[in-house]
């Protein structure tokens, strides 16, 4: 079994295109092909957000039930806190120092003082208070959710060693419940805020999870049978759940505060709709992940982290130097509406390449300090 998963990066670049797709709808208004049939696709493109949850939660797990499964030391926790920390902070801070030198976090400013939102932001807390929220940069909220999942995986793995199905069981449990609680008792308070905290997100995480321990348990029998050439069947029916998920979901699009409603009882689907996609197609032939993990999803995959950081930020502010120009309401023009997405989509890959080639890949190549090994270093398998 391979330790390099090409599927999961074919997703990857999937689930960035997504939310890219969609943040950049949101400025343009653009169409999309086959209007009647796909418009659900743009306006709920934030479910790629979900999709790298999911992603998250298989892609830290799976080395150490890979290691379980050769019989191999475990990673240490400070070897997994390293590559946790060199590949989220310093270009999460990067574009906090960028937000606020060309004044974009000073348009998201929604109530608290500078120092506030650089404090609760540099802690990965910024999700929990009102006035912090969505400040300095919309999209870093999820930030909060992946460090403080990171910071809680070292107890979900001592429970998921042991008892996966019931781990995994029990967060899809306490997600459905916060999510539930929250719209009875915070409706027109903090309900859509604080559903998409940490627990809210439990169940997405839990499939992640799932379906590395599936992929490990089984994959390689799978992969050497004949029921591999089923593999890519099961994968469309996954792709197919996706697809009608986003439907329902769009056309619930009218209903108050839509977006948090719908996903109290159906969020954790997504998560089963992702594992169905992902296992299949891990387990799938050769053939089948070439198709997924093609080029340009591979490249949108390894960009993915700067494209999400800057993309709105890139995407708003073409639109407020008038770039493409535009006068009067730029809404009404198909062909600025055309320009533009051209634009936004050009501009922010680019930029997102070069932070990444240039800064944040240079910066993984460092050896983890020997401060870690020293406190860490001891296998967290026992």
């Amino acid at each position: 079994m391979k330790d390099r998963l090409g599927v999961l990066d074919g997703l990857r670049g999937i689930a960035v295109l997504l939310v890219l797709w969609y943040h950049v709808w949101e400025i343009s208004w653009l169409p999309a092909p086959w209007y009647q049939y796909l418009q659900f696709i743009p306006e709920t493109g934030f479910i790629g957000v979900h999709l790298f949850f999911f992603l998250s939660g298989f892609v830290i797990t799976y080395p150490f039930l890979r290691a379980l499964q050769k019989g191999q030391p475990l990673p240490t926790w400070g070897h997994f806190a390293w590559r946790r920390f060199i590949k989220i902070v310093p270009s999460y801070v990067l574009s906090i120092v960028i937000a606020y030198a060309v004044g974009y976090a000073a348009i998201e400013r929604v109530g608290a003082a500078p120092w506030q939102e650089i404090v609760s932001h540099l802690l990965f807390v910024h999700t929990w208070w009102q006035s912090t929220y969505g400040s300095i940069n919309g999209v870093l909220w999820t930030l909060a959710v992946e460090v403080e999942f990171y910071c809680i995986f070292p107890l979900l793995w001592w429970s998921f060693r042991r008892q996966p199905w019931l781990t995994a069981l029990a967060m899809f449990a306490i997600a459905f419940a916060w999510r539930a609680t929250l719209q009875h008792c915070c409706y027109s308070t903090r309900f859509p805020e604080w559903s998409e905290n940490l627990p809210g997100y439990l169940d997405i995480f839990a499939a992640g999870m799932l379906s590395a321990h599936v992929f490990v348990t089984i994959g390689h029998r799978v992969r050497e049978s004949r029921w591999s050439l089923v593999a890519p069947v099961v994968a469309i029916l996954g792709i197919a759940m996706a697809l009608l998920l986003l439907r329902n979901f769009y056309e619930f699009r009218n209903v108050d505060q839509w977006q948090a409603v719908w996903q109290v009882k159906w969020r954790g689907l997504f998560g089963i709709a992702f594992a169905t996609i992902a296992v299949a197609s891990l387990c799938a032939p050769r053939w089948w992940e070439v198709l997924l993990a093609n080029p340009p999803l591979r490249f949108l995959a390894i960009i993915s982290y700067n494209l999400y950081l800057y993309h709105q930020m890139l995407a708003r502010e073409l639109m407020t130097l008038h770039i493409p120009p535009y006068h009067g309401d730029p809404h009404a023009s198909l062909p600025w509406q055309m320009q533009y997405t051209v634009v936004a989509f050009v501009v922010t890959i680019v930029e997102a390449a070069v932070v990444t080639y240039l800064f944040e890949r240079p910066l993984l190549q460092l050896p983890e300090p020997r401060l870690l090994k020293r406190v860490f270093g001891h296998s967290p398998g026992m």
